[in-house]
Parts: structure tokens; C-alpha cells; sequence
């Protein structure tokens, strides 16, 4: 093969994959010998590019090469747009090859046309062809998300996600999110909210979330911005812009700053948006007119051009930028724990415009009090340790009363607010400050089995909350002479569990009581007039969700 002619086969920018390349010299060599060209081949590819170019549309005999040589079914390998044809996909690259071969010429005149590109800027954005239909098949990546990628390779990508979607639905494998597949998440989310939020208030659901962002690599104060916007400044439209670009997000891998690439003025957004109003949630029907009309991206572009409520709109910006910059995976979990956060919202809208909350737990006998505790004890509840850790709360207000100098810390608090951030040693925790004779019991509460990695994990965090707290505790007494015990309350336990450990410098004890024990004990010791207040009336609250105080009244037999 000459160099002459490798340059030439080159210039026709066909999107050929490295590895297939020896291949295809081969395959252009014979597909031109059957037409008759046997000599001087080079001259008769510049003169056909040449003419294609002049002429404005391809001679017949270069769309029959070019179809050849994109897609031949006959031919092994049938295409040299990927490296092979096998596995899960190789159906769905086949297609691909064979549409972008039938319609090659379409589309590059398309790219000229309809996006007015040159002649020569057409052909060289095709060239990358194989690469973008393959991050669309095999990362399922959006069209936006493609080109952010393919931007680095060639700027004319830059922001020009509509190219890519050309290219994609030549080759058969655009993203679509029809209606349908966006109910059937927004229903998965809906049932996954008391799963990732607990009985968390709207607030310490911002906290956690901010903290999952902290750990899953995002940059920038991500609580912040989601307080903002549910809070601060809120803009219920913004919640709706949000909620959209993240149910794309749900099905594809997506540059959520990217607004129109998934037509939110069409019927999934006017879905999206009725399911707002039904929950009570005042959104404008022309809810993306109104705030994102003509918006390439929600960034500080689109920031700039609002005249209002400019704190939440940049802190919307914030989020979708610091998302977009996730990995895949990363991007995911973060996108579905802000889904579920915004369907928590929806719910308790929703129950307060309604004016009351389903399930409401009535006053209880003192007979379905002892028959709710009783069934606690029995084994996991299945709600998230809500149940469990209102009964541990009972039992430290029982053994440790106020009256006898102990003081509390965590009581009421929900199942998943972190120990380290609020500084306590347990879920719930009570302090003795006498200078004497200082003590410190904390409980933690565990539904189902306990393991010794969450005995070990919370030793961690045991470490890290007596770091925060050192100095308090040697003014009340030389942390040497403090009594600190955590008493794990389980259903069942591992064996071989540790009784005692060292903790930078301080004996802890550890002790291990089951539910049920404690159940007992309550019921035993006559706390129904505690177990009411403490446990009951707690589940009343409109963040704890309706399921749990449908278990509730399920187990009491109310």
C-alpha cells in the first residue's frame, strides 16, 4: 500500500475505529477494483471528494462506496465504524452502522443545511461518528453529555449537543424519555423517599444530602445551595426545572445543565408539571417558558437574565454544574438522594394542603400501647429503624431521668441524623457532669442483626465525636476519670462481639440489649404515659412518612 494512497483513503474522514484499519484500507482497495478502478486510485478519490464538494451532492459512484464501505453485511467485518459486532449490543451497533451507511450523505447535508456548517466542517464532525454512537450505546449518554466530551476532541462540539442528536438519530440510537418510563421512576422514587430520608425534617434531609455530595466528590457547599432553593429563597418553578433535568438523569447519563435537549415544553414536561400542581405546589403550567425560555443552560449565563429570586436561581445553577461534573456513577446517587428529597417536599405539601395527615395515630389504650412495644421487640420492623429508635428513646428516659442530675442529648432525633455532626456518642446519649464521679450512657439503636463492622463503625465515630468534644469534657473532669458506656440495642447479635476497648486514651464499655429486653422493661416499669409522648406522638409529625404509622397501627391492633 502506498502512502499515497493511505492519505487518500484517509481524506474521505470516514468514521473508521483505529483497530479496523488495516481492514478497511483492504476493503477500499477491493470495493474500487469492482467498480473498475483498478488504476491510479488516489486521483479518482480526490476527484470525487473534489466534485462532492463543487457540485454540492455526491456522484452515484462514491455514495455506492461510501455505503460499502460503512455497512456490507456480506463482508467480514460487515462495518469498520466499530471494532467488532459481539456481545449484548451488537444488534443495536449493527443498526447503527447500517443507518449511518444508508443515510451518510443525508446527514451531512443536513449538518450543512440545518446547522450551518461547511462543507469540509460536516465531514470532519461525521468522522467522529463511531465514537459518539458508541458513548450512546454503551454509557448511555445523552446527546448534551456527548458532546461536552466530544468537545475536547474538536470545539465544535462545544454546546452543540443538537449535532450530535443528528448523528445519533441517523444511526438509530438517540435518547428518548417517553412518558411512560418517567412515570415508572418518579413512582420508584416516590416509594424510595422514606428509604433515603428516614424521618428526617426538610432541613436535615438538606444536611444529609449536602454531606452524601461531600462524600461522592462535589465542589462547593452543596447544602448551601439545596437550602436555598427549598428554603431561603424558594421558587417552587425552580423545583420543577430541577425535578426534570434529574428524571433524565434517572434513565441517562446527561448533562443536566443542559435545558431543551429532552423538550420539557412537551407532553413529559406538561406531566411533570400537573403532578406539581396536584400536590398543591404552585408551578405555572408554562412553567420552562416562563423561567428557561430560549436557555441553551442553566448556568450563570441563564443566571444573569433572571429579575427575580436570583439567590435560588444561582444556587440551582450550582447544583446542576457541580452534578454535571460527577462521574457517572457518582452523578446517579447523588441525582436519585435529590429526587427523593424533592418528592419528600411534594408529600408534605401535599398532606398540609390537604389539612391532615394519613394515618394519623390516635390516642392509644394503654393495652395497644403494650402491644406495639411488645411487637417492636419482636424483630425488624421494616421502617427504617424509626419504630426502633423511639423505643431506645424511651428506655434512656427511663433509666436515666433528669431527676437523677443525667442530662440528654439526641433525644427525638431522627434515625438518620449523623452522630459526628451533632456531636453525640449515640443516637441518643445522657451526661452525668458531677466532677466526682462523671458518666457518660449512650445508646445506639440497630434494627435486624448487629454486625461487628457497625460495632467498629461506630467505634469511628465514637473516636471522632470525642475529639470534637475533649476540651468540654476536661473542664467538667480529667477525661481519664469519665465512665463511658454505649449499649447497643439489636433484635440479634454477632457473636464475639468486643465488651471493652481503648478510644484514644479512654476505657469504653460496650453492652448489647435486644428489643425485646427492652420492651419488657418498659412495659414491665409501667411507661405507657412516656411511651405516648415520646414514641407516639413523634410518629405524628408530617416528616415521619404515612407507611410508618401504618405499621404502627398494624402492630398496637388499633
Amino acid at each position: 500500500m502506498s502512502f499515497e494512497f493511505r492519505a487518500a483513503v484517509r481524506a474521505l474522514l470516514l468514521p473508521v475505529v483505529p483497530a479496523r484499519e488495516e481492514e478497511y484500507f483492504a476493503a477500499v482497495e477491493a470495493t474500487l477494483d469492482q467498480i473498475g478502478i483498478v488504476d491510479d486510485k488516489p486521483s479518482w478519490l480526490s476527484v470525487q471528494l473534489r466534485r462532492w464538494e463543487a457540485d454540492g451532492r455526491p456522484s452515484n459512484a462514491l455514495k455506492s462506496v461510501v455505503r460499502d464501505l460503512l455497512f456490507n453485511n456480506n463482508r467480514q467485518p460487515p462495518t469498520f465504524v466499530f471494532e467488532n459486532l459481539a456481545g449484548p449490543n451488537g444488534d443495536t451497533y449493527r443498526n447503527a452502522a447500517n443507518g449511518l451507511a444508508s443515510r451518510f450523505f443525508n446527514l451531512h447535508a443536513n449538518l450543512v443545511d440545518q446547522h450551518l456548517l461547511t462543507h469540509d466542517e460536516a465531514r470532519q464532525i461525521i468522522s467522529h461518528a463511531g465514537m459518539i454512537i458508541r458513548l450512546a450505546i454503551e454509557e448511555r449518554m445523552t446527546a448534551s453529555e456527548i458532546s461536552r466530551l466530544a468537545a475536547a476532541r474538536d470545539n465544535r462540539f462545544a454546546l452543540n449537543w443538537r449535532v450530535v442528536r443528528a448523528i445519533l438519530q441517523v444511526a438509530r440510537c438517540a435518547p428518548t424519555l417517553a412518558r411512560e418510563r418517567a412515570q415508572l421512576i418518579f413512582a420508584s422514587d416516590t416509594e424510595a423517599e422514606p428509604f433515603l430520608l428516614g424521618d428526617l425534617d426538610l432541613l436535615d434531609s438538606i444536611q444529609r444530602i449536602g454531606q452524601i455530595a461531600k462524600e461522592l466528590g462535589c465542589i462547593g457547599d452543596f447544602s448551601a445551595w439545596l437550602e436555598d432553593v427549598f428554603i431561603n429563597d424558594l421558587h417552587p418553578p425552580y423545583l420543577l426545572l430541577l425535578h426534570y433535568q434529574l428524571l433524565v438523569q434517572a434513565e441517562y447519563d446527561h448533562a443536566v445543565t443542559y435545558a431543551y435537549e429532552f423538550a420539557p415544553r412537551g407532553q413529559l414536561g406538561d406531566w411533570l408539571t400537573q403532578c406539581y400542581i396536584d400536590h398543591g405546589i404552585p408551578v405555572a403550567k408554562s412553567a420552562f417558558l416562563n423561567n428557561a425560555k430560549a436557555t441553551l443552560r442553566f448556568d450563570q449565563v441563564w443566571v444573569s437574565g433572571r429579575a427575580d429570586h436570583l439567590r435560588s436561581a444561582t444556587a440551582l445553577a450550582n447544583i446542576l454544574g457541580a452534578l454535571e461534573n460527577l462521574g457517572a456513577l457518582a452523578k446517579d446517587e447523588l441525582a436519585s438522594q435529590i429526587r427523593g428529597l424533592l418528592h419528600r417536599y411534594m408529600r408534605v405539601e401535599h398532606e398540609r394542603n390537604q389539612g391532615a395527615i394519613p394515618h394519623l395515630i390516635p390516642v392509644l389504650t394503654d393495652a395497644q400501647v403494650r402491644d406495639l412495644v411488645t411487637a417492636i421487640g419482636v424483630g425488624n420492623t421494616g421502617t427504617t429503624g424509626i419504630l426502633e429508635q423511639r423505643l431506645v428513646d424511651c428506655l434512656g428516659i427511663a433509666l436515666h431521668p433528669a431527676a437523677n442530675g443525667w442530662s440528654q442529648r439526641g433525644l427525638g432525633d431522627s434515625v438518620f441524623a449523623a452522630n459526628t455532626f451533632r456531636k453525640k456518642f449515640g443516637d441518643i446519649e445522657f451526661e452525668k457532669a458531677d466532677r466526682d464521679n462523671p458518666n457518660i450512657a449512650a445508646f445506639e439503636s440497630h434494627g435486624g442483626r448487629l454486625t461487628e463492622p457497625y460495632v467498629l463503625d461506630h467505634i469511628d465515630s465514637f473516636r471522632s465525636v470525642l475529639a470534637a468534644r475533649i476540651q468540654d469534657l476536661n473542664s467538667i473532669a480529667p477525661l481519664p476519670g469519665w465512665s463511658f458506656v454505649v449499649t447497643f440495642v439489636a433484635h440479634a447479635f454477632d457473636e464475639g462481639l468486643p465488651n471493652a476497648l481503648q478510644a484514644d486514651g479512654v476505657e469504653l464499655e460496650l453492652r448489647y440489649r435486644t428489643f425485646g429486653e427492652c420492651a419488657a422493661k418498659l412495659v414491665a416499669d409501667g411507661c405507657e404515659d412516656q411511651l405516648r409522648e415520646l414514641l407516639i406522638e413523634k410518629l405524628n409529625e408530617g416528616f415521619v412518612h404515612p407507611n410508618v404509622r401504618q405499621i404502627a397501627l398494624a402492630l398496637s391492633g388499633a
